[in-house]
């Protein structure tokens, strides 16, 4: 998805969009406990917190292709 999209997805879900790198964009759902999930145009992840992100350790995947 384009950063457009990613901005009007984010809003929708109520999360934040952001351009990781290499124009790929992804959209952040924080949740109260620490947690959260990130949504690609080709996956959304959960991770129990930042370090597991920046592990690439995710607590649940759904592919979406």
């Amino acid at each position: 998805m384009d950063s457009e999209q990613a901005e009007i997805v984010a809003e929708a879900l109520g999360g934040t969009a952001w351009d990781s790198g290499g124009g790929i964009n992804l959209i952040k759902l924080e949740r109260q406990n620490g947690s959260f999930v990130v949504i690609s145009d080709e996956v959304v992840c959960e991770y129990g917190n930042e370090q597991d992100f920046e592990n690439n350790k995710a607590v649940n995947s759904i592919f979406l292709h």
